[in-house]
């Protein structure tokens, strides 16, 4: 497998996120109510246990965090027993298109051209997966936490999830489709999030819940620079908190230097709105300016050479998506892409990484302004 595949499968297998820990617990105020999450329209309604409800076509309705628990859900979707039921998502994910070469032994790499944003209609079960009508049923195990499943007519369905998950709360799965084998010359791979989104039966108490995650981007035009082409990615860690009364999650402001990819990064995130456990209205419509210069991948080392390619890229968020995924809102997910670059953003409940390993966070809340 070619390096830049391989670079494509870690994104999903790594979920695109820096976990960051950074001690203590909710710094929200466990004295105070959120009966707007718990009566409002912050929170999904629950769907019931899962598959007591089925639609039109006889699959289950989408689960909410209430409707079941993760390891329960994976188990559901993993039974190879064709009489067992499938389970409707309608998720969001970022798109790569990539033209698409021969590298060594045969391989086929990757170098990442224009992006995109798309929401599809995910059917699991049976061990097996339904994108948008197409169906991929043979499944390759690669490792017992990740699943390929290919079919005949030519690409494949990645589905994988975090070793540690089943000890932490805060879990879900990458997923991602790959349409790249029937097209010779050009190859898409749509990436995203599958979890339970957070229901009003399991909103949080209080009054917020802060966050701690990571921010990462990923932009390019596939523009040949020497031996390289001009691909940066770049990850920075900071806190949020969610407003459960007004259902808003606070913005960063990130100014940061990764200091071994030697790669600068600036861009303002908005303050978004959720409704309904989903990213509502204008939020969704925040166009974000991102500046990134550096070196680009070097795969000769470490990280970069003395004599490794510089490029900047200035590109445009023009469309986000978003979710409230697991029990008490565990976590956050956010998208966001423009013809030039994507973004995605995992934010876990900030309690939740004392599971998890403990590094920096780059940019810690700032408290607003009275």
């Amino acid at each position: 497998m070619a390096r830049r595949t391989r670079f494509l499968f870690w994104l999903l297998a790594c979920g695109l996120t820096l976990v960051a820990c950074n001690g203590g617990g909710d710094a929200s105020d466990p004295g105070v109510i959120g009966g707007d999450a718990i009566n409002g329209d912050i929170f999904i309604t629950t769907a019931g246990p899962l598959c007591a409800q089925r639609e039109m076509g006889g699959n289950c309705v989408q689960p909410t965090s209430s409707s079941t628990d993760e390891l329960a859900l994976h188990k559901a979707m993993t039974d190879p027993d064709p009489k067992s039921p499938m389970i409707n998502f309608d998720i969001s994910g970022f798109i790569i298109e990539s033209p698409l070469t021969k590298g060594g032994q045969g391989s086929i790499d990757m170098s990442y051209s224009s992006y995109g944003l798309a929401r599809r209609h995910v059917q699991a079960g049976r061990n097996s997966f339904t994108v948008d009508g197409r169906r991929y049923g043979d499944v390759k195990y690669q490792r017992d936490t990740e699943f390929y499943y290919t079919r005949e007519q030519g690409g494949g369905v990645f589905f994988s999830f975090n070793e540690e998950m089943g000890h932490n709360p805060a879990w879900d799965f990458s997923f991602g489709e790959g349409e790249g084998v029937t097209n010779k010359k050009r190859g898409a791979g749509w990436y995203a999030r599958l979890g339970l989104l957070t229901d009003q039966t399991d909103a949080p108490r209080t009054r917020k819940v802060t966050y701690v995650g990571g921010y990462f981007s990923l932009s390019g035009t596939a523009e040949p620079i020497d031996k390289y082409t001009d691909l940066l990615n770049i990850g920075v860690t900071y806190e949020a908190e969610l407003d459960l009364h007004t259902g808003s999650l606070s913005g960063v402001s990130i100014d940061y230097t990764d200091p071994k990819e030697q790669r600068h990064t600036r861009l303002k995130l908005p303050d978004l709105t959720f409704k309904h456990s989903r990213l509502e209205g204008l939020s969704k419509t925040q166009r974000i300016d991102v500046e990134i210069d550096g070196p680009v991948d070097d795969w000769r080392g470490e990280g970069p050479q003395p004599d490794t390619p510089r490029v900047r890229h200035d590109f445009t968020i023009e469309a986000l998506e978003g979710e409230i995924l697991g029990k008490q809102a565990a976590l956050i997910h956010l998208v966001g892409a423009g013809p030039k670059g994507i973004f995605q953003v995992m934010l876990y409940r900030k309690e939740l990484f004392e599971l998890m390993d403990n590094p920096v966070i780059n940019f810690p809340l700032t408290p607003a302004k009275p």
